[in-house]
């Protein structure tokens, strides 16, 4: 269909014409994709970012992702990626491949299971935390521009922001984050938060919003689904 225009014309719907950008841009080059945890991931969120003084680190955050695809290109499914590891601010490889030189808008992902072990302290109380979820959540429409220059490199940065975890509202436009529910759920004192204890927790002041939610167990889960975005703060829709 591109080769019945005219040289000229396609020469000016290829400068005026955002959806044709990629057709319009000659060659190959490479997209990788990496995923990262941020600081909150790998050293930690600080006491001062809680509303209620509970300082959370992260021993373990292992994140199994599938379905990663932008740029027109499916990347073979990785192996489990420890997002508590440091890496330098550059996350962890998830992998490569070859796709046509120009702006891609075509970003989805899924993440399959989250495997989080922890530890929350405030006051010289210490609770321990090993949570698995294993819902798994698809992510689309990202709201991010990848830009594969011809016979260079573009990337894509998967984001998991732990943070939203701990949000005490799934409505709130700005909510606090909050682990005072979450320690008072160890009905057991014996310093260990467990999956049985959360769902027999009720919610408390946490803010559902309109779903049918009653346990802090299902609160945690219904937001573990809102931590996938793209290069930082790009949302996707899940």
């Amino acid at each position: 269909m591109i080769r019945s225009i005219h040289p000229l014309k396609y020469a000016l719907v290829c400068l005026t014409t955002t959806v044709l950008a990629t057709a319009c841009a000659s060659g190959e080059g490479q997209v990788e994709v990496r995923a990262w945890g941020e600081d909150f991931i790998e050293v930690g969120i600080p006491a001062a970012e809680f509303a209620d003084g509970w300082a959370v680190s992260f021993e373990r955050f292992e994140v199994v992702l599938r379905d990663v695809s932008v740029a027109g290109a499916t990347l073979a499914d990785p192996a489990p990626l420890e997002l508590a590891q440091p890496s330098e601010g550059v996350g962890q490889l998830v992998g490569r491949a070859v796709a046509p030189a120009g702006d891609h808008d075509d970003a989805r992902f899924s993440i399959a299971q989250l495997e989080i072990e922890g530890r929350a302290i405030k006051d010289g109380v210490e609770k321990t935390f090993a949570w698995s979820f294993a819902t798994p959540v698809d992510y689309t429409n990202c709201e991010t521009l990848t830009q594969v220059p011809r016979d260079g490199v573009g990337q894509l940065l998967i984001t998991v922001h732990a943070d939203h975890l701990f949000y005490d509202s799934i409505v709130s436009e700005d909510p606090d984050l909050r682990f005072n529910a979450i320690a008072e759920a160890d009905t057991n004192a014996d310093g260990v938060v467990t999956q049985a204890e959360l769902e027999s927790a009720d919610l408390g002041a946490y803010d559902p919003g309109n779903l049918e939610i009653d346990d802090l167990w299902a609160f945690l889960s219904a937001q573990v689904q809102t931590m996938g975005h793209v290069d930082g703060e790009g949302h996707c829709a899940s």
